[in-house]
């Protein structure tokens, strides 16, 4: 007999973790297998609501010991108590079922027993598993509270070999019970089915129908703190189809970075200020609890951090854009193309982020601003460059995917790059002037070259006859939405820089750099060829499945490109730029 243990399988039992894109909507601490889920008022769910159907054609509350009732009140009634029956399209009782104990069911609801039920006060008053019964009374006959029996339900199991026996008592006004019992047998309903959803029998809204009075009332001073799930804090403002990206962000970058206070009593254009820093500062501007409660379901959606009044659309399709004729144009297109364009861009923005000025030494007398905006750029144009190189790792990662067998890392640069309008232009490594920054732009717009080849690999790949791993589709929607974000970033920055480029001489946020020869920047190129065997290495070790392997080298890339951030800079200071490539060699 085999040591070696059996192959263990994980299996997503929901539908939303099994998607190839994040689900829009509500956060994923709001799924069930994610939620606070208390049994009491407050939180996202009130799990109570789940077991209010466990018996199936029927509906229960949990009604507590009332604190203090009113003398004319009913007595007794407390327990789990019958609301309705409710077997009408109920799943586990179609009325084709062959099942006995379903027909059985269905005859007793449809006949005499579902008459009986409708009149007075009904509870359930014992439940019975494999042999063992729970009567829901204490030793001189008063009944349990509904929490109590609650909690028995909730520990009954489910299974085509676990039956369920259930009786009814009705009681009347003084909390005697004035009739026989209703028996009934079946089954344990089982919460979510077998794809991870909830079950079908639930109404929209009944597990959280119970929540606080109004929960909006509720939220209004809770903040962040209690309720993350549900009250959104600041949010982005909805945008106008004329002035939106693809995306669905604007086309302003410092409309797209603003965040306004959700709660924000002025909704109209001229309302949105961005947010002010503390909860006492904002809160004259925001609507009062009274409000809340009259206008709760006029607060807008928020769907992906952002106010939506209209119908959202997921991934809108980008027009003109068909899939590639065949999987291997798609794979020779990366090979030639893109994985060596994305080596090529993130190589171009390192050689503009050495450009710019050490903050530390702006003018500032002359500039008050040019520090903060430094900083500001210098973030900026690193991320992108580092999501360029993200961006060719996905692209590496397409290719070893669709090609294990043949694959060969890419990382040699292309030497041309889109300009638009179908035409190219050389690679270049330029300094961050207006002109650089705004062919930048035009690299990155949406719905350029590079966006429109990437929504050609998506919609290549998001054919599940020829593509049914639905990661490499995935992977291809990051690279192509990102660029968006891109975008914006360089759209910023062309604004944020613009007011130091007098016209005369270098700008005041540059630094005078020229291309170095390799002798100068011996180090650097040397860091520089460390950091590319390293990500070969790790790339094969990847597409061969040893991912344990490839940690050793992405760990050495990591801690050579730290060492080569700080020999560009010292470079950058002596205005020497690294020679990433001359013409005729990468």
């Amino acid at each position: 007999m085999s040591d070696q243990p059996g192959q263990i399988r994980v299996k997503p039992r929901n539908l939303t973790a099994r998607a190839a894109y994040k689900v829009p909507g509500n956060p994923d601490n709001t799924r069930l297998d994610g939620s606070v889920g208390n049994c009491f008022p407050g939180l996202e769910m009130d799990v109570r609501n789940l077991d209010r159907r466990f018996f199936p054609g029927l509906v229960f509350n949990a009604a507590r010991v009332p604190l203090n009732p009113v003398p004319e009140a009913p007595k007794n009634s407390q327990g789990f108590h019958l609301v309705f029956v409710d077997y009408f399209y109920d799943p586990m009782l179609p009325d084709n079922s062959p099942e006995e104990w379903v027909q059985t069911l269905l005859e007793a609801y449809s006949g005499d027993v579902g008459a009986k039920l409708s009149q007075g006060r009904w509870f359930l008053s014992w439940v019975e598993q494999s042999g063992k019964r729970i009567t829901f009374k204490e030793e001189d006959g008063t009944p349990y509270d509904g929490l109590m029996i609650w909690r028995f339900i909730r520990s009954l199991e489910h299974g085509d070999d676990k039956p369920v026996s259930i009786a009814l008592e009705r009681r009347n006004h003084e909390g005697i019970v004035d009739t026989e019992q209703v028996v009934l047998h079946g089954f344990r309903r089982q919460y979510r089915t077998e794809a991870g959803v909830f079950n079908e029998a639930y109404d929209p809204g009944e597990l959280t129908q119970s929540l606080c009075n109004p929960w909006s009332h509720d939220f209004r001073d809770c903040g962040c703190h209690y309720w993350p799930s549900n009250h959104p804090d600041v949010v982005m403002a909805e945008v106008a189809h004329d002035d939106q990206l693809p995306s669905g962000q604007s086309k302003n970058p410092i409309e797209a970075e603003t965040y306004l206070d959700w709660l924000r009593s002025d909704k109209s254009p001229s309302g949105n200020v961005a947010a002010l820093n503390t909860v006492e500062q904002n809160r004259p501007y925001q609507i009062d609890h009274y409000q809340v409660n009259q206008m709760w379901s006029e607060l807008p959606i928020v769907v992906e951090g952002r106010e939506t009044g209209e119908v959202y659309e997921v991934d809108p399709e980008m027009p003109g854009v068909c899939p590639y004729e065949t999987p291997e144009d798609m794979i020779n297109d990366l090979k030639t193309r893109l994985a060596a364009m994305e080596m090529t861009l993130s190589l171009q923005y390192l050689y503009a982020y050495f450009s710019l000025a050490d903050p530390e030494t702006a003018d500032t007398q002359k500039w008050p601003t040019l520090k903060d905006d430094l900083i500001f750029a210098r973030r900026s144009v690193l991320e992108v460059a580092i999501g360029e190189m993200t961006h060719m790792r996905w692209a590496n990662q397409l290719l070893w995917e669709l090609e294990p067998e043949g694959y060969e890392p890419i990382l040699t640069p292309s030497e041309t790059l889109p300009a638009g309008k179908g035409k190219t232009q050389p690679r270049a490594l330029r300094p961050l002037t207006a002109e650089a920054l705004a062919d930048f732009i035009e690299i990155e717009r949406p719905g350029g070259f590079i966006d429109r080849a990437y929504a050609q690999c998506v919609a290549t790949l998001e054919q599940e006859d020829l593509f049914p791993e639905r990661r490499l589709y995935a992977l291809a929607v990051r690279i192509d939405t990102d660029g968006d974000e891109h975008f914006l970033r360089f759209s910023q920055m062309k604004d944020v820089l613009a007011k130091y480029d007098t016209g005369e001489g270098t700008p005041a946020y540059l630094r005078p750099i020229k291309v170095g020869t390799e002798e100068q920047a011996k180090t650097a190129l040397e860091l520089y060829a460390k950091v590319k065997d390293g990500l070969a290495n790790a790339y094969t070790l990847e597409a061969d499945g040893k991912f344990e392997e490839s940690q050793t080298f992405i760990q050495q890339v990591r801690d050579d490109m730290k060492l080569f951030r700080v020999e560009g800079e010292a470079l950058a200071a002596k205005g020497i730029g690294i020679p990433f490539w001359t013409e005729g060699k990468a």
